[in-house]
């Protein structure tokens, strides 16, 4: 239920809106027959109003997605190792049923109390596509992932887009998150040279969201990028928030296969897991699509 502050902000910001409307209604009325000078001031206070409403919903947004966030780490909790195809491990998991339930509360205790307008709509639309990000992200980084557990992540895959229809009936319009998580499901079941071979990597699923999904067929001592780094799975993700530039996430992910390789040559073994070669081929297909050199 929203606080005593928040209903009255949701009031005010309504109460925003009405002047907006009402200021854009009348300059724009084929009857006013207002001088031009009157209309350009008239339209002139509209960029403030709009500055003023998405200044006072952003902090209830930037809490909803952090506690999004929150609860979508708690995937990390749970066992997705199991190998048993039956049974349970075809329901989705307990953080995506917590997480429907969040969304829906926002959608009917929070967002509700605004009125229909750009901003609301845009911060919405902002929202859905971060919790499909997130999702996307978490899902990826997780491991291991026994066949039981891909079974299970499948349903939540297919239950996130239920999680956001709160908020966005139409989940197509959020454009290219939804075609991530749409595209990335089918790949939980496929071989990794299948993987590699699809046509959606770089073109749909970045490349980076790849490799970090490959980590988890891989041998405990070829380590995640976080885990290379000795960081947290949420310092990480703070970490690909704070660098979207695509070469940077790859850089790191070059730095943990590289690990690797010095890992397995100080232990004179004489070669390296399965999915390492596919892994390698990925990462450096991703370099080149992206304007870097092996040795950048």
């Amino acid at each position: 239920t929203p606080t005593a502050g928040q209903a009255l902000n949701g009031a005010v910001v309504n109460q925003l809106l009405y002047v907006r409307s009402q200021i854009e209604r009348t300059a724009s009325a084929t009857l006013a027959h207002l001088p031009q000078p009157v209309t350009n001031t008239l339209l002139q206070a509209l960029p403030p109003i709009d500055a003023l409403m998405a200044s006072a919903v952003q902090p209830l947004f930037l809490s909803i997605t952090q506690a999004v966030e929150a609860i979508i780490l708690t995937m990390h909790n749970e066992d997705f190792s199991g190998g048993d195809t039956g049974g349970s491990d075809s329901q989705c998991s307990l953080y995506m049923k917590e997480l429907q339930g969040f969304i829906n509360r926002v959608a009917t205790d929070y967002v509700a109390i605004y009125q229909p307008s750009a901003i609301i709509k845009e911060n919405v639309h902002m929202l859905a596509c971060r919790c499909l990000e997130l999702f996307v992200r978490h899902a990826s980084l997780l491991r291991p992932i026994g066949d039981g557990g891909k079974l299970r992540l499948a349903a939540d895959f297919a239950q996130m887009e239920l999680a956001i229809n709160p908020l966005c009936s139409r989940p197509s319009e959020l454009g290219k998150p939804y075609r991530i998580v749409r595209t990335f499901r089918p790949l939980l079941f496929q071989t990794t040279d299948h993987i590699s071979a699809s046509p959606s990597i770089g073109d749909v699923i970045p490349y980076s969201v790849i490799l970090h999904f490959l980590f988890a067929k891989a041998p405990p001592e070829l380590r995640s990028p976080h885990q290379t780094a000795g960081w947290s799975v949420s310092r990480y993700s703070n970490w690909l928030d704070e660098h979207r530039d695509e070469r940077e996430r790859l850089q790191l992910v070059r730095g943990a296969l590289e690990a690797y390789v010095a890992n397995v040559r100080s232990r004179n073994l004489t070669q390296f897991a399965p999915v390492y070669p596919v892994m390698l081929k990925l990462l450096e297909r991703g370099m080149s699509a992206h304007g870097m050199s092996s040795t950048s």
